[in-house]
């Protein structure tokens, strides 16, 4: 079970970062200025996720500049630690947020996307485990976390 609810977040997390870098396109009566202009390209780089476990990390990704990266990792030191599993996604540069405040999407479209996907995938993975015998339930309340600067 444990294995299961890993790998789903994992795979929850690599969508968001490859949407999140890749500038997936949304609407734009949400965001009417479309895609970003990432110049430096630590913009992109900080964005990443963690999978935790009681506040451990099980796994991450993040890739690109070095600053970029920093930024990132840096984000999970403001996260408050908790009992269970979390699905952190981060824009780390200190910028982020006001370039969102511009009309731009960073990662907020991302971080919803990446929390109805969870929440879709994990009540299949319930409904086979409670067939197997498991009774299983979420707090999706506390699943998902998507943080800016």
């Amino acid at each position: 079970i444990e294995n299961g609810i890993i790998r789903i977040l994992q795979y929850a997390g690599e969508q968001f970062v490859k949407d999140a870098r890749d500038g997936m396109k949304i609407s734009p009566s949400a965001f009417p200025k479309g895609n970003y202009q990432d110049q430096t390209a630590n913009l992109r780089s900080s964005v990443g996720y963690f999978v935790l476990k009681d506040g451990l990390i099980i796994d991450t990704n993040f890739q690109g500049t070095a600053e970029g990266i920093a930024a990132g990792r840096a984000v999970l030191a403001t996260i408050p630690n908790k009992e269970g599993y979390q699905l952190i996604g981060v824009a780390g540069m200190d910028y982020a947020s006001h370039v969102e405040s511009k009309g731009y999407n960073v990662i907020t479209s991302q971080g919803d996307i990446a929390l109805v996907n969870i929440e879709r995938l994990l009540n299949k993975f319930k409904e086979r485990m409670n067939k197997k015998g498991a009774n299983m339930d979420f707090d999706m309340d506390n699943l998902v976390l998507t943080a800016m600067r």
